[in-house]
């Protein structure tokens, strides 16, 4: 009997001891070398391995985002962060090591290391998750108050921005300008392109631009043909905020019935342009291009468009006209188009340190080449600043015309000129390896007439991202990181 005890303590003592040897020394150093991928059967090993690699994923008390570790799915619990699909993509991505633009890792070694790869994704998470609640309706206007609500946006209208960072009113804003009574309809202001100038309750102007195209049609030839796109401007409304330019004006989706909402308010100048073609309600509106025989018709007697909030008055406007645009004319080139030098002159009359001008163009570029709008041969800016005013992402809708295209023309300040905001760089960072779709996606949802883009449109964002890093990249090698990035108050 007393053998049978002292067995029962030296196995007991015995199996106490490999346990301690397996946790503590055993387990340890096999989980250092990452190139062992094998794993035991035995059962208890693995609920050893399952402890070990929660605590691994302790962010902060272990070297977790190393290359050896892995994100065991099993580990529920450990991160109070939810890890969503959007992040375990990305970062997949990164640890391929896939070949990069050249220049750019000789020159941020410390943007695209393996840390702050972890880090971005759930950082632009969060900006989703910001940028989406700006747009639910929080009511805290009421119904009654038709001309509060106008108050508040233009309010937001400064000279460094035309919505604020934080705008947690947007949602009720762009709702009223989709949904509020039409007082009066009149024909749009002077310009190339069909326009309704729309009055809403409450004494709000705001533009209407009519669906011309279906979302997966493509434009072809010229970067600048075809008619305005709708969706363009509700898109590139929204690009221009992720971006954290906040100079393009509110736009929102709307749908109208032009025999109810329309035609009862509508001026005698429009009504004389309403014709019904093929037993739909059609109207050609005024403009340099507009036609009977092209005109912009809706589904019987509905009709989608976009709605553009009117700046305001007391903000007058200058319009200039644009370094990089093109002649419009056959065969003629602008200077810009063959001399890889004519930087150099606009830097002489307006230097970096002194005006804005030189940045404002390269992010319009940037903004520009992401929506794909060739045709910005004007530009504004609010008239009291002078020639240090800030530049205006106005009339956007020659966008998103072909997803198949990136016109490479429209990088050509950036590429000329080698200069950028160091925070539209950060920005632009932030956004890569299919970020920016993911955030537009998620933040067009909101809008009355989504889906605004097709997926091709989405996907050509990401690759045209792609092509910017890679002339930024360019540039850091011609001339040095320090020097192509310019740090600016905000």
């Amino acid at each position: 009997m007393r053998l049978k005890k002292k067995k029962l303590v030296l196995w007991t003592v015995t199996l106490i001891i490999t346990w301690f040897l397996v946790i503590v020394v055993i387990f340890p150093s096999s989980n250092m070398n990452s190139s062992s991928n094998t794993s035991p059967k035995n059962t208890v090993w693995n609920i050893l391995k399952l402890v070990a690699s929660k605590r691994t994923l302790n962010i902060g008390k272990s070297n977790s985002a190393s290359k050896g570790s892995r994100i065991i799915p099993e580990a529920e619990g450990v991160y109070k962060r939810r890890v969503d699909e959007i992040f375990l993509n990305a970062n997949s991505k990164e640890r391929k090591q896939t070949k990069s633009s050249p220049g750019l890792n000789s020159h941020n070694d410390s943007i695209q290391s393996q840390p702050k790869t972890f880090k971005q994704p759930m950082r632009t998470e969060r900006q989703k998750h910001i940028l989406e609640d700006d747009l639910s309706m929080k009511k805290l206007v009421g119904n009654s108050d038709l001309k509060k609500i106008w108050d508040i946006a233009t309010k937001w209208v400064s000279s460094r921005h035309i919505i604020p960072e934080n705008a947690p009113e947007l949602g009720d804003v762009l709702h009223a300008m989709a949904t509020r009574p039409i007082t009066k309809a009149d024909v749009g202001y002077k310009g190339t392109q069909l326009k309704v100038t729309l009055y809403l309750a409450g004494g709000q102007v705001v533009v209407f631009k009519p669906k011309r195209f279906s979302r997966d049609h493509v434009i072809e030839g010229s970067p600048v043909a075809g008619y305005d796109r709708h969706n363009g401007e509700i898109a590139a409304f929204h690009l221009d905020r992720i971006l954290g330019f906040r100079f393009a004006p509110l736009v929102v989706g709307r749908i109208v019935n032009l025999t109810k909402e329309i035609i009862p308010v509508a001026t005698d100048e429009l009504m004389k342009t309403f014709i019904y073609r093929d037993g739909n309600q059609c109207f050609y509106g005024k403009c340099f291009y507009c036609t009977p025989l092209e005109p912009a018709c809706a589904e019987g007697e509905i009709m989608e468009g976009s709605v553009t909030l009117w700046l305001p008055k007391k903000m007058a406007l200058r319009r200039w006209r644009h370094p990089w645009s093109r002649t419009y004319k056959e065969g003629v080139q602008a200077r810009w188009e063959y001399d890889d030098t004519y930087c150099k002159d606009v830097k002489r009359n307006y230097p970096v340190n002194r005006f804005p001008l030189i940045l404002d163009m390269t992010d319009a570029a940037v903004f520009d080449s992401l929506i794909g709008n060739a045709d910005r041969h004007m530009y504004e800016t609010f008239k009291e600043h002078g020639d240090t005013a800030r530049m205006l992402h106005l009339d956007n809708a020659k966008s998103f015309g072909n997803p198949f295209h990136d016109e490479e023309s429209i990088l050509a300040p950036l590429n000329q000129c080698c200069r950028l905001r160091k925070s539209t760089w950060i920005k632009l960072q932030e956004l890569k390896n299919g970020q920016l779709s993911q955030v537009m996606e998620a933040v067009l949802s909101h809008d009355p007439i989504s889906p605004v883009l097709s997926d091709l449109h989405l996907q050509a964002m990401d690759r045209r991202l792609q092509s910017i890093l890679e002339v930024v990249g360019d540039c850091f090698q011609k001339e040095g990181m320090e020097n192509v990035l310019v740090a600016t108050p905000k």
